[in-house]
């Protein structure tokens, strides 16, 4: 690069339109996403021009200024510059009027998985590695390399709602510590347990559905996916925070201000417990 990272930045601000005209920034492995209040007031053709700035992209609602793999200084630059986090913090950010829902959806996807896809491709080569070393005949019980790596590649998918957890915490605007505690819930080992034993009676009968149902909750039938555990899982923990967010904005704007730091949480984590019990993928009850 031939100009300073904090010069980059405050020129890319004052040519978006200025920091008032940001509503959300994140980035991907080489691309500054923004979502611009009015893509008019940036000055797309002097970005494209810009020497240290591959070109300009603007779809599914996006902003997207092409930096290179130094993308995350200057992500780090502008964050510093514009305190988009404390901003962030005080008022909820609204997505432009004009996003479709393809392009909203788009953009869902992108904020959940996009700042970890780096982490998500490595750990996939290391699982690639894994099924290496096994086609030499290399496993856990006769060597320790394989169990290693093994771990190292299983883990980030195993516990994949943790990470969605922090993600989705940003994107739907709520306490990403409770969002960790939802999601650990989800991968908490003893989950598995809740469904051994008798069976109470069977759901959707001669049907694809068809599901034992263990014990209840509350009089709701607890019914976890046909692997037993929401490890690895991706919607159900989506639809938890989903629902989270919106209960915990109700709370706060009803309950004094002295319980809210603790009460907020104990009914949306209660909540979330009872929806996605009740209404849980892929085994999804009709009703809900």
């Amino acid at each position: 690069m031939n100009k300073n990272i904090d010069e980059l930045a405050k020129e890319i601000i004052n040519h978006i339109g200025g920091e008032d005209n940001v509503s959300e920034l994140r980035h991907c492995m080489t691309r500054l996403r923004f979502i611009l209040k009015d893509e008019e007031k940036a000055n797309t053709d002097y970005l494209k021009n810009h020497e240290d700035i591959v070109t300009v992209v603007q779809s599914s609602g996006q902003y997207q200024v092409v930096i290179g793999n130094h993308v995350a200084s200057v992500y780090q630059a502008i964050m510093k510059q514009m305190r988009l986090n404390q901003k962030d913090s005080q008022h909820e950010i609204k997505e432009p009027a004009n996003m479709n829902l393809i392009d909203r959806f788009i953009d869902l996807i992108s904020s959940l998985f996009l700042p970890f896809i780096a982490i998500l491709s490595a750990t996939g080569m290391i699982k690639g590695l894994v099924a290496i070393l096994g086609a030499f005949g290399l496993n856990a019980q006769n060597s320790g390399v394989f169990s290693v790596f093994n771990a190292a590649g299983d883990a980030f998918f195993q516990f994949l709602p943790l990470f969605l957890a922090v993600t989705a915490a940003e994107k739907f605007k709520m306490n990403r510590y409770t969002a960790l505690a939802i999601g650990s819930a989800f991968v908490y080992p003893n989950l598995t347990k809740i469904v051994e034993g008798d069976v109470l009676y069977t759901l959707f009968k001669n049907t694809p559905l068809v599901s034992d149902v263990h014990a209840t909750f509350m009089g709701l039938p607890i019914i976890l996916p046909p692997s037993g555990s929401y490890y690895s899982s991706v919607i159900p923990i989506i639809i938890a925070l989903w629902f989270a967010s919106k209960v915990e904005k109700k709370s706060q704007s009803i309950m004094p201000t002295s319980l809210n730091s603790f009460l907020t949480p104990f009914f949306y984590n209660t909540y979330n417990s009872t929806i996605i019990f009740y209404c849980n993928w892929p085994n999804f009850n009709m009703d809900c």
